[in-house]
């Protein structure tokens, strides 16, 4: 469902019914001290709602900066399922490289072993899962940006992109406008990938089934009880 948010969207990135649709604004219940800038407003049902302006604005930021490397200087992470799909295409179509499967320990900081990857900067899809990724970069001085959602602490975080980073149509989006906005920087106008191709076709995640299921008997609950 699409939330009443009053702003002029005049130099919007894409077309605001874009983030609504794709729920890039919705966040979580628990929210962080780190996050409360970033938060438009909490709805009813305790879900904090991001301010859509300052995801485009942080989008629009992070393209910039990443455009100043090269692609083969910038590490892409994804531990959770949903942006796997995402990081793979961002990285088709940018050339930075991506590392689709579980993080290794030492991937960053260890030489030893046959995982190691030199990289400039760090791209995070979801700082709660990929925190060993995010503390190699900051002990081998890797600028780190991340999606952050409203649970997130910002320790060894550089550059927040505020934005629901558990639903897959929302981290294709992220993803599918960085690739967009990056490549226009480097002076490639024509990006024709559509959206769906960026869109994860993997099951959810155990946890997010037993969300599901919580909310489920959450909503039953309250309809006995009326």
């Amino acid at each position: 469902m699409n939330e009443e948010i009053d702003i002029s969207t005049d130099d919007f990135l894409v077309p605001l019914d874009d983030y609504l649709s794709n729920g890039v604004h919705v966040g979580l219940k628990y929210k962080t001290a780190d996050m409360r800038e970033f938060i438009y407003k909490i709805r009813p049902d305790k879900l904090c709602v991001f301010d859509v302006r300052k995801i485009n604005d942080r989008i629009k930021i992070a393209a910039d900066f990443i455009a100043r490397y090269e692609p083969r200087d910038v590490l892409v992470v994804s531990n959770r399922v949903y942006g796997r799909q995402p990081i793979k295409k961002f990285c088709e179509y940018t050339g930075c490289k991506a590392i689709e499967d579980r993080f290794v320990s030492g991937t960053l900081t260890n030489p030893e072993i046959d995982t190691y990857t030199e990289a400039k900067l760090l791209i995070a899809t979801d700082p709660s899962s990929d925190q060993q990724a995010i503390k190699e970069a900051s002990l081998a001085g890797i600028p780190v940006v991340a999606i952050c959602d409203t649970n997130t602490r910002s320790r060894y975080i550089d550059l927040i992109i505020p934005s629901n980073n558990k639903g897959k149509n929302s981290l294709a989006l992220v993803y599918w406008i960085l690739t967009k906005e990056i490549l226009k920087n480097k002076g490639i106008e024509k990006f024709e990938a559509p959206l769906e191709e960026f869109i994860s076709n993997a099951e959810p995640q155990p946890y997010l089934l037993k969300m599901q299921e919580q909310q489920r008997r959450q909503r039953r609950k309250k309809g006995k009880r009326r």
